[in-house]
Parts: structure tokens; C-alpha cells; sequence
């Protein structure tokens, strides 16, 4: 009688692998690591838009400080310090130019079946470089006087005033959902790629002495060409991003300093003492961005001989070192020591 072939203990799997092969074969995919390289840029626009009301008071103490602002209702008459009721908005714009953000991201390609994935993104829009907080407060107020200085503010309805410029600590993003994309072959020998990544744009820093943040779910829709390599691939994207949604109200004010110019007569600052209350606002983003990218192949496990495809001459080299193995050798993929029934059925169950 003939001796069997096959190592013990490994019949039912070779019975899976005749199933395999002899069904539908899957068409190999590609998973490649990629890095963003540092020649990439990313632009961003958000504007928040704050409902705030509240008052303002005259920063004044007879004592502690005379030369401060005292604040008096109407054009004439009236006395003491007087805390003179406003409506406003509160428009923090961040703004980021050309910034190179860092990040790594999983490209999916299955480029027999046309088709790729995106899998991972996470970028850092700053990466340690500046970006800026311009604020505006569009306010409304009745008519009312300062002394020390002395300025009348004539009753006003969306009046904007410029605020000094606040901090951006933060700005990201992150995917946050299922990204699949198609791919098609070029006659130069790349391919295109499009790929719609759901992400959300995250901001955070300070403004009028308040922390801010705002998250901003998107869609990154993404476009460019991908050129495959020994071992590796580069990616050459641009993508952009449009989005308006909802924002949490920020903690209330409580005494914020607050330097109103002065309207008649112009020049001066009135410093007064703003406290207030914030209702839900919005916050729109735009976003540009030109991705380069970089990364390796990564190998599926059973893909013993690295050629991107888990095939016949993957088993051949799993059944050749049945058994006891030194460490180090491809065929042990569970690294246990021993080639056998698990290492098979890892590498069946990537077959293709």
C-alpha cells in the first residue's frame, strides 16, 4: 500500500482546500500600510456662528479703580453702574493655510475586481505648525453712555465688533465610518482611484478667553492615481470637504473682560465686564487637501512566498515543513513552534 501524503492529522483540511479550489477562486486583494508623506498640504475654513446673550458693566470702583469705565443708561441723565442688556453673535474663524499634516491611513486594492478601500485615516492637520482664530461679536444694544472715557453707543442691531485674535490648539481628522472606492487601470501603467472616506473634522482652541471645540462629520471625497511597485505603493490625491452642522452651547461668561471701542467719540476703549449666556450654534467647514502618500504591501497570513497571492505554492511550502520548525520559519504562521492543522487553516481561510 502506498503511503498517504499527506501529514497526519490534516485530511479534513485538505478536503476544505478542494473545496476552495474547486469553487469560485476570490480575486487576491492588496493591503498596503501607507504613511503621509510630508510634501502633502491641507487647507481648512470653520466658522462657528454662538448665540450669546447677556450684559455688560462698567470695569469701575470709586477706590480700586478710578480710572476704569462706568456704564449709564440712555443718552442723558442716570447714575451709578448700570449693567446695559445685549443680544449677540459670537463668530470664531479658524482659519489653516497650506499646513502639511501627518498621518497614516490602509489602502484595500483589488485590482482585478476594480475596486479599493481606505481603512484607518487619521490625520493632524497642524502638525505643529500655526493656524489662526479671528473672532467677530455681531451685537445688538440700546443706547447707552460710558464715563472714564466718555462715549455715547448710539442703539445698534448687528453691529460688529472685531475681537482679539484667540488660539488654535488642535485641529484633526479622523475617519469615522466605511470607505470604499473603485479603481481603473491607466494607459501609463498607474491607476485611478476615487474613494468617498466619511470623517470628522475636529477643531479646538479659545476665543474671547472661552474654550471652544467643534466636530464637524464629512465626507473626504478623494481622487487620484496609485502606482504599484516591488513590495509597495504611492499615493497622489486631492480631496475636499463641505459640511454644516450643529454645536453645543459653551460654558456661560462670568465677568470676561471685554474693551468695547468707543463710537462717539471714536479712538478710546471702553473696558466693561461681559457675562452671558451661549444657546446651540453651527459651525461650516470647507476643507482642502492634496495627499501624497507612501506604504509597504502588507502580507496576508498564509502568503508564505510574499508574491501577494495566498495559492498552491504557499501550501506546497506549508506542507513541506510539517511538523517541528525553528523559530523564524514563514510556514509556523501562528508562531507556536510547530507547522500544522491551525497553520493550514489560517492559510486556507486567505486562500486567493
Amino acid at each position: 500500500m502506498m503511503p498517504s501524503l499527506a501529514p497526519p492529522g490534516c485530511a479534513a483540511f485538505v478536503l476544505a482546500l478542494a473545496a476552495v479550489v474547486n469553487g469560485a477562486a476570490s480575486a487576491a486583494s492588496e493591503r498596503y500600510a501607507c504613511t503621509v508623506s510630508s510634501t502633502s498640504t491641507f487647507s481648512q475654513s470653520t466658522l462657528l456662528s454662538l448665540p450669546l446673550s447677556g450684559t455688560w458693566i462698567g470695569n469701575y470702583d470709586a477706590t480700586a479703580n478710578p480710572g476704569g469705565t462706568r456704564t449709564v443708561p440712555g443718552l442723558f441723565g442716570g447714575s451709578g453702574n448700570s449693567p446695559i442688556p445685549f443680544t449677540s453673535t459670537v463668530k470664531p474663524g479658524i482659519t489653516i493655510a497650506d499646513a502639511n499634516p501627518s498621518g497614516a491611513f490602509a489602502l484595500v486594492v483589488d485590482r482585478a475586481a476594480g475596486t479599493c478601500a481606505v481603512e484607518g485615516l487619521a490625520l493632524d492637520v497642524l502638525n505643529g505648525e500655526p493656524g489662526t482664530v479671528a473672532t467677530d461679536l455681531v451685537v445688538s444694544f440700546s443706547t447707552f453712555r460710558t464715563v472714564a472715557p466718555n462715549s455715547t453707543f448710539i442703539g445698534v442691531s448687528n453691529f460688529t465688533v472685531p475681537l482679539e485674535a484667540g488660539a488654535l490648539t488642535a485641529a484633526t481628522t479622523a475617519q469615522s465610518g466605511v470607505a470604499a472606492g473603485t479603481v481603473t487601470a491607466n494607459p501609463d501603467g498607474t491607476w485611478a482611484f476615487a474613494v468617498s472616506v466619511p470623517v470628522v473634522v475636529s477643531v479646538a482652541g479659545t476665543s474671547m478667553g472661552q474654550p471652544f471645540t467643534s466636530d464637524s462629520p464629512g465626507a473626504l471625497v478623494l481622487g487620484g492615481t496609485l502606482g504599484f511597485g516591488p513590495g509597495g505603493v504611492s499615493v497622489s490625491a486631492t480631496g475636499s470637504v463641505s459640511e454644516s452642522v450643529p454645536v453645543d452651547a459653551p460654558p456661560p461668561i462670568v465677568s470676561q473682560p471685554f474693551p468695547l471701542p468707543t463710537i462717539l467719540p471714536p479712538g478710546s476703549t471702553a473696558n466693561l465686564l461681559m457675562s452671558g449666556t451661549f444657546s446651540p450654534g453651527t459651525a461650516t467647514t470647507s476643507a482642502s487637501a492634496s495627499l501624497a502618500a507612501t506604504g509597504p504591501l502588507v502580507l496576508r497570513p498564509g502568503d508564505l512566498n510574499a508574491d501577494g497571492t495566498v495559492n498552491g505554492l504557499d501550501l506546497g511550502i506549508l506542507l513541506g515543513s510539517w511538523g517541528p520548525v525553528t523559530p523564524g520559519n514563514p510556514a509556523d504562521i501562528n508562531g507556536d513552534g510547530t507547522v500544522n492543522g491551525l497553520d493550514l487553516g489560517v492559510l486556507l481561510g486567505n486562500w486567493g
